[in-house]
C-alpha cells in the first residue's frame, strides 16, 4: 500500500466515525500538532497515541463537523499532504467555521508518526468566541 492510499484510508476511517482505525494507523510516539490560538480548544501539541485520543474526545465534544474533503494528495518520499476543505460547528455556540487546510503527515514503517495542520486559524477561532470577546478582541 502506497503512503497516499493509507492516508486516504484514515480519511475514510475519519468521516465514517471510526477513530479506533485512525489510531491504529498511528506509530506509538506518534506527534500531532494542530496549528491555532488557545481559543481553538482542540489546537496545540499532542504526543502519542494517548494524546492523539485525547484530540479526538476534545474534538467531539467541541465540535460537529461534516466530513472533510480532500481535493488533493501529494507524496514525496514518506510525506503526504492532504489539501482539502473542512467544516464544522462550535457545539457551545452553534457558530460554523469553513476552512481550506494543507494536512501535513510523515509516515514510517507504514503508519503516521508525524501529523501537522495548516489552516485558517482565525476562521476557526471564530466559531468558539462569542462576539462581545471578539468585539474586545
Amino acid at each position: 500500500m502506497t503512503n497516499t492510499a493509507i492516508v486516504k484510508s484514515l480519511f475514510e476511517a475519519f468521516n465514517r466515525g471510526d477513530i479506533g482505525a485512525v489510531l491504529n494507523g498511528l506509530t506509538d510516539n506518534v506527534e500531532w500538532v494542530i496549528n491555532g490560538p488557545s481559543s481553538i480548544p482542540f489546537a496545540g501539541r499532542h504526543s502519542g497515541r494517548d494524546g492523539v485520543a485525547g484530540f479526538f474526545k476534545i474534538l467531539a465534544e467541541t465540535t460537529e463537523m461534516t466530513p472533510l474533503q480532500i481535493d488533493q494528495y501529494v507524496e514525496q518520499d514518506d510525506t503526504v499532504i492532504a489539501l482539502g476543505i473542512s467544516t464544522g460547528r462550535s457545539k457551545q455556540l452553534q457558530k460554523q467555521a469553513s476552512t481550506r487546510f494543507a494536512m501535513v503527515f510523515t509516515l514510517s514503517g507504514g503508519r503516521v508518526a508525524k501529523f501537522e495542520e495548516h489552516l485558517d486559524t482565525a476562521a476557526v477561532a471564530g466559531a468558539y468566541v462569542s462576539d462581545a470577546q471578539a468585539a474586545r478582541g
